[in-house]
């Protein structure tokens, strides 16, 4: 009797070693498949993905319209990266200012409250111009991969500036 409840001790033992160390330990929460990742004002952000889409533009069909929105999880704010290319959009490097095509960055801040904020690429008096460059580094299997930096965008109704920079996104077009 004493052999067998050794046996099953060691049994139970063995097994609770097993289960144990097999079982994945992470501690790091998911993140979103599908985002885009920036630094507001010094502080590191990701929004999930709202969607994304390359298509020709409604009002000229000559031009193509890559278009990705992104919002935080309590949905009060919107990150919106725009650009119109002329013929089809791929892979490259878009600086806002270019003749060429058009960039636009938008935050949303505060949405619908008494103090919703809109930030875009916009020139604040007694400052450099607004700037935002915009890389496309991969456009496979619906899925756009890329980074973007700037050095500011301003509201111009409350002459307001944010930093927002540094950023990166994997989005899938729908």
């Amino acid at each position: 009797m004493k052999l067998n409840t050794t046996f099953r001790t060691i049994l139970v033992f063995s097994l609770s070693l097993i289960l144990l160390f097999s079982c994945k330990k992470d501690n790091n929460p998911p993140q979103p498949d599908f985002a885009v990742a920036f630094n507001l004002n010094g502080a590191r952000d990701t929004f999930a993905l709202g969607y994304c889409w390359i298509q020709p533009n409604g009002s000229d069909p000559t031009n193509t319209d890559f278009m990705v929105v992104a919002r935080s999880a309590d949905n009060s704010q919107q990150f919106w990266l725009t650009i119109q290319v002329k013929g089809d959009f791929g892979p490259g490097v878009y600086t806002s200012g270019n003749s060429n095509y058009t960039v636009i960055a938008d935050y949303i801040m505060n949405i619908g409250e008494t103090s919703e904020r809109d930030y875009t690429i916009d020139h604040a008096l007694d400052n450099p111009a607004s700037s935002f460059t915009v890389t496309i580094s991969s456009i496979k299997n619906n899925v756009i991969k890329g980074t973007f930096i700037g050095n500011y965008l301003y509201d111009r109704n409350y002459d307001e500036m944010i930093n927002l920079t540094d950023g990166s996104f994997t989005v899938k077009k729908k």
